[in-house]
């Protein structure tokens, strides 16, 4: 896409980019919606395990079937690993194990809270423009700042930084409610958009305000994306605020498939 490309071709491409982007973080980190469901899998993914091979799917596999006999073997593998992204995606296991080590859930906290205080803009959107754009200048800002060239500035924005808070969103653990809320605040919306995820899954009502204020604030596309989470509590304002921001057509069907059993990360 050119820096020429008009704000009306912008736009569809730019809502694709944030569903495939957000389909993406979600396959790599949590696998696939009914995959603890297959008994195979889980014994090759322990299997694996037990043999030093470890990926961020097998953990999924593992703590999405309450395997706690595993708990060994990811801590072992955890003191292992020397890629921060496996490191991550065990920590994050093993905490959904309720595996209550410190160690675990404050390496989640660093990593989320680097993302949060990162200051990366947006991908797509400029706050100062005030629209969608191929040229952000507070990205390209950034990128200067951090010298960095714009390709991996973007790949920050658009997954690297935003998937740093993922981890800690899926957990459902309510010590990370502080930072989650504090994330809402964040000019990169991705970050904004997992945060409220995150909330949604702890079920914590006392952030829908702040949820619905940030998907008030969010720039057309991103708003929706923001909204989404509301589906999953039960309380009429958050019901309203998704119809207000979530095309009638995709709230219906996101209702439904709640209604069977979809959870707020697509499992």
């Amino acid at each position: 896409m050119t820096a020429q490309t008009s704000r009306s071709q912008l736009l569809p491409h730019f809502v694709r980019e944030i569903g495939l982007c957000f389909l993406l973080v979600c396959l790599l980190q949590h696998g696939l919606a009914h995959a603890q469901k297959a008994p195979t899998e889980l014994d090759d993914a322990i299997s694996r395990l037990g043999s030093g091979e470890v990926c961020p799917r097998s953990v999924v596999v593992i703590a999405d079937a309450g395997a706690v006999q595993a708990i060994p073997a990811l801590e072992e593998q955890f003191k292992r690993a020397t890629d921060v992204d496996i490191k991550v995606s065990i920590a994050s296991g093993l905490v959904k194990l309720k595996d209550r080590d410190s160690i675990y859930w404050n390496f989640l906290l660093e990593q989320a809270t680097l993302a949060v205080d990162s200051n990366v803009p947006d991908s797509v959107y400029s706050e100062s423009q005030g629209k969608m754009t191929s040229q952000s200048p507070e990205l390209q800002a950034w990128a200067d700042a951090h010298n960095v060239s714009m390709k991996t500035a973007w790949q920050y924005a658009k997954q690297d930084i935003p998937g740093k808070i993922l981890p800690l969103a899926t957990t459902g653990y309510p010590r990370g409610i502080p930072l989650l809320q504090r994330a809402l605040q964040s000019h990169n919306y991705l970050i904004v958009a997992y945060a409220a995820r995150g909330l949604a899954q702890i079920q914590d009502k006392q952030s829908i305000p702040l949820i619905m204020a940030a998907a008030q604030r969010a720039p057309t596309g991103y708003n929706s994306l923001i909204a989404e989470s509301l589906i999953y509590f039960d309380d009429v304002r958050a019901q309203s605020a998704v119809d207000t921001y979530v095309p009638k057509e995709k709230a219906a069907r996101l209702r439904e498939e709640r209604t069977r059993g979809r959870g707020v990360f697509g499992w």
